[in-house]
């Protein structure tokens, strides 16, 4: 089989918080306060700590039996939205919320954590609406830019997204988050130096921000500056970059318990103060001993003090407890594959997609298992219904392109790359894989060498690289100009030669051999 010229390169990650979600079940309701408002449904505490269950009672008792003006009800009822917010009793912080907003329609704070509610509950366009009226009624709030940036990235509204991102930094030149979504949105564009930009200007605001070097590496790799790519990735990590927010940032200061010190040590954990996450997250554990968040945050911590033994041991009690956990079997699993362990992987995340079907990223994972354990035909299928579930995951499209190619799948293969360039015509490599197909697809019915010739010209015109100008030579072969596609491939192999890239240079003089042929220098394999 010929492979792609280009690497289609993995990295797996942790999975670094498990949010545990309080039950929504309730015992009673605090009836409405005043004519049009919410009644607010109040949780059973029954199993929570006792330091826990006073607080929201004596929190209860404050909202109840005050006498209030509108306005300090309003306040009275986002401050018990905000403790039950922060102990994740998300359906009573809801009506909290709700209420506190009918009082005060023109107060941004209980629009934007409804808003964030919205967020955590993944109801999107809800959370978008929610952001929209508070960058009316309070522009300067930082993170309703960000926020809706974010949203519309992962929707593919580019457009929209800049415009976000953009105001933010009007308001803010100093906001990492925002250079960082300016960055996502210009490698989206494959404005691979405007990215760089970006990026640069966010790590500079947030040196913390590890994770930034990825995204660096990126736009490094677009503009074909591979040493600088590698050094970047070699820098990357878990830690990201986002708005200052200090609604969110002042839940953790309302919750007591168990909670409170997880509260803390996440806090801490984002700060990189890996030593005082553990200890929060053992505090937290001495409070409850069976608490599943505390042990599976805990050995995320602890993963990355490096004490990956105990890490397991921590994973593995979190599932004696919760043998169903996601959280649990899905840190196991990346935690197993790092290991190289990834038969044993294997179970943990198929436990995750029982409860998950749609998780793509961990079936991605579980088909890269499979793939190193040679069971190629599973690990295709895995694949192709990752891109089924997640349309825009290109690391499973180029991964099953390849399986694809082995079994020979070609007519499925050209037509799935077809719609994934359809719907992402931005991104490179999946235009070069495309172009490639088209060129040299074994069945030849199925190719067409002017698409391949413009969309590997466009691919090679933004990044100058060996391997495209080699699609670029490939495509003029199949449109028949055999004496370009030579002289290209001639260009290619020097720049192959003057990088050392010695085997790449040998498999490229093989193919020039074939586009010497001026009767037929079609590809063949």
């Amino acid at each position: 089989m010929r492979k792609f010229a280009n690497t289609f390169a993995v990295f797996l990650a942790l999975i670094l918080c498990a949010t545990t979600v309080r039950t929504q079940s309730v015992e009673s309701v605090l009836p409405p306060l005043r004519t049009g408002l919410k009644p607010v449904p109040v949780p059973v505490m029954d199993g929570l700590e006792a330091e826990v269950r006073d607080y929201l009672l004596a929190e209860q008792r404050v909202l109840t039996d005050g006498q209030y003006t509108e306005a300090q009800l309003s306040e009275a009822y986002g401050k018990l939205g905000q403790i039950y917010h922060a102990h994740n009793f998300l359906t009573a912080a809801a009506a909290c919320y709700a209420n506190a907003r009918q009082l005060a329609p023109q107060d941004f704070r209980w629009i934007y954590l409804l808003g964030n509610l919205a967020l955590q509950e993944r109801r999107n366009e809800e959370a978008l609406a929610a952001f929209r009226l508070v960058q009316n009624l309070q522009p300067a709030y930082l993170a309703a830019w960000v926020n809706a940036g974010n949203l519309y990235l992962q929707q593919n509204r580019v457009a929209e997204a800049e415009a976000a991102f953009t105001a933010a930094v009007a308001r803010d030149y100093a906001c990492a988050a925002a250079h960082y979504g300016l960055g996502q949105v210009a490698l989206t564009q494959r404005a691979y130096q405007t990215a760089v930009s970006c990026f640069e200007r966010a790590l500079a605001a947030a040196p913390e921000a590890n994770r930034i070097h990825y995204a660096l590496a990126m736009a490094q790799r677009g503009l074909g500056n591979r040493e600088k790519a590698a050094a970047h990735l070699k820098l990357q990590g878990a830690v990201g970059v986002r708005a200052a927010d200090p609604l969110l940032e002042a839940l953790p200061h309302l919750a007591r318990g168990e909670r409170w010190h997880i509260l803390r040590a996440r806090r801490a954990f984002d700060a990189k103060r890996f030593a005082e996450a553990a200890a929060e997250y053992r505090l937290a554990l001495a409070a409850n001993p069976t608490s599943v968040t505390a042990l599976v945050n805990l050995g995320t911590t602890l993963i990355q003090l490096g004490e990956t033994a105990t890490a397991l041991e921590r994973f593995t009690e979190a599932l004696r407890h919760a043998p169903d956990n996601s959280a649990a079997h899905a840190n196991l699993g990346f935690l197993l594959v790092k290991a190289q362990r990834h038969s044993d992987a294997l179970p943990h995340f198929r436990a995750v997609l029982v409860q998950s079907p749609k998780d793509a990223e961990v079936r991605y994972q579980l088909a890269l298992c499979l793939f190193k354990l040679n069971q190629n035909d599973e690990a295709a299928r895995e694949l192709e219904q990752v891109v089924t579930d997640d349309s825009a995951h290109e690391e499973a499209l180029l991964q099953w392109v390849e399986l694809a190619y082995q079994q020979k799948r070609y007519e499925a293969l050209v037509t799935r790359l077809k719609q994934a360039h359809e719907q992402f015509p931005q991104r490179g490599r999946t235009a070069a894989a495309l172009a490639f197909l088209l060129a040299t697809v074994p069945d030849l019915k199925l190719r067409d060498g002017a698409r391949a010739l413009a969309l590997a010209q466009l691919v090679y015109q933004s990044s100058d690289t060996v391997q495209h100008g080699a699609i670029v030579a490939f495509a003029l072969a199949e449109s028949g100009r055999c004496a370009e596609a030579a002289n290209l491939q001639r260009r290619v192999i020097a720049t192959a030669e003057r990088a050392q890239q010695t085997e790449l240079v040998k498999k490229l003089k093989g193919d020039l051999l074939v586009f010497e042929r001026t009767d037929n220098c079609r590809p063949s394999f």
